[in-house]
């Protein structure tokens, strides 16, 4: 079996760059090695990869357990919840896309939304392929990787793509970080070591390869019961922050939600949501910016779920279901990219975007403004 679908990223380049000093007979027995190493892991986990279908959009999970539970993030699920349930409980139904292109029924249950983290049940069927979570002790900086997703949504022409890289950053308190390249549709897959065990779920993505992010596979070991029984409960606005990439995970160990005051799909764009009334807002950060609209991906591009009244783009004219295709000119991959502008950004600030609106395309100058 051949590899299909691996380009060759920062992580792969240095890879290559090591192994070129070797001898060329070295060097070819290295490069098969690896080669071999990688086409195992993918026959032994692509089974269990499969995409998530949740309101207008699509996202990717795996399957973790012989009777069906999926491991994803919140915010692939968070569309099709369509608001938080009276009692902080899951319970909505995703669709959920094998590798065959069968399509099976999929319970939500728990979310922790400051960590992007989410479990769904499959609810027909039983002896599901499935894989097993890595024992955070064993993950090490620097090690090597393999992305496995649906970027784009489930294509049975080409099943899901693989990509391979190195996991640069570690920190199991909050965010791995890794170079393998991800996209929109990708955001829920997994991230597999060199034994096919997962050791991260893709959560935030960015045209900067250094911005892909994947929450940790202890997030769901610590929090395993809790999310299979249910529970919702976490701040989606943290997950931006680059600074909870060195907060402490136990922050957010308190009681689910109560129902929230604004609904409607909640995608990383979460940024710009309020805290909850009932909690204590978060102090901005110094010199944030905000764009003002949640998000969704789509196969055209990132569509607008929801404009944020007296937002910069809800003066800018940004409609709800506006499918933005490009930023600054440059094609949107997913919801990542647009994030990654807005936070590079200051007040005052223009940011062209590109929407299709009907069968028009238009562009549209938003002003960054500092957070409220």
């Amino acid at each position: 079996m051949k590899i299909a679908s691996v380009p060759l990223t920062l992580g792969s380049a240095a890879f290559l760059a090591g192994v070129l000093c070797l001898p060329a007979a070295t060097l070819a027995d290295s490069l098969k090695e690896r080669q071999a190493k990688v086409n195992e892991v993918v026959a032994k986990t692509r089974p269990a990869v499969v995409a998530i279908q949740a309101g207008m959009g699509s996202g990717s999970g795996v399957i973790v357990s012989a009777d069906g539970l999926v491991i994803t993030a919140a915010h692939v699920v968070d569309a099709a919840t369509a608001g938080d349930k009276e009692d902080g409980k899951g319970g909505d139904q995703v669709g959920i896309v094998l590798p065959d292109g069968r399509e099976v029924k999929g319970k939500v249950l728990g979310r922790d939304r400051s960590r992007d983290a989410a479990m769904v049940q499959i609810t027909e069927g039983k002896d599901w392929p499935h894989v097993n979570l890595a024992d955070p002790k064993n993950i090490k900086q620097g090690e090597w990787c393999i992305a496995v997703g649906h970027p784009g949504g489930f294509d049975p022409q080409r099943g899901a793509p693989v990509r391979y890289g190195k996991l640069w950053l570690a920190n199991d308190k909050a965010f791995y970080r890794s170079d393998c390249t991800v996209s929109g549709g990708d955001s829920g897959g997994p991230l597999f070591d060199l034994d096919g065990n997962v050791i991260g779920i893709h959560s935030s993505i960015s045209m900067n390869l250094t911005e892909n992010r994947h929450v940790p596979a202890g997030v769901f070991r610590d929090d395993w019961d809790r999310l299979k029984k249910g529970d919702v409960w976490g701040n989606s606005n943290r997950v931006l922050s680059d600074s909870n990439d060195l907060r402490q995970k136990n922050e957010d160990k308190s009681k689910p939600e109560k129902k929230s005051a604004k609904r409607g799909p909640r995608l990383p764009e979460g940024a710009d949501i309020p805290d909850e009334p009932e909690s204590k807002p978060a102090a901005p950060v110094k010199g944030s910016v905000w764009l003002g609209i949640e998000m969704q991906n789509t196969d055209e591009g990132v569509i607008v779920s929801q404009t944020i009244e007296g937002s910069p783009a809800q003066k800018a004219g940004i409609e709800l279901e506006d499918v933005i295709t490009k930023v600054d000119g440059k094609a949107v991959g997913g919801t990542g990219d647009i994030i990654s502008r807005v936070k590079a950004g200051a007040p005052g600030d223009k940011l062209k975007l590109t929407v299709k609106r009907g069968n028009k395309e238009q562009d549209i100058d938003v002003t960054l403004a500092a957070r409220k």
